[in-house]
């Protein structure tokens, strides 16, 4: 008598989670819409700001990280286009 162990069975092995990030801009502007900008954390509006211009890539570290240099999301998005080039992965795209 064979029998299939539970753990060769194809069937019985359970799909892998989807990584976090799957959805993430989808789930960040439904929060935007319902719940407006005041739901959101400055790096969040920021992120928002910065996908049209980086649609393939992961803007939330970019984000972080101009946060962090400049303080706030005004304070970046006044910030002066000489001093956003010095940061890197800010490309021609993003400062406008």
């Amino acid at each position: 008598m064979s029998a299939k162990s539970s753990s060769s069975d194809p069937s019985s092995q359970s799909e892998p989670d989807p990584p976090h990030y799957l959805g993430h801009r989808e789930r960040l502007r439904e929060r935007f819409y319902s719940a407006g900008a005041d739901a959101l954390s400055d790096y969040e509006l920021l992120e928002m700001a910065l996908f049209p211009a980086l649609p393939r890539r992961d803007t939330k570290p970019l984000a972080k990280t101009l946060i962090k240099i400049f303080g706030s999301f005004a304070e970046v998005i006044h910030a002066p286009v000489a001093r956003l080039r010095e940061i890197d992965g800010i490309g021609e795209a993003a400062v406008h």
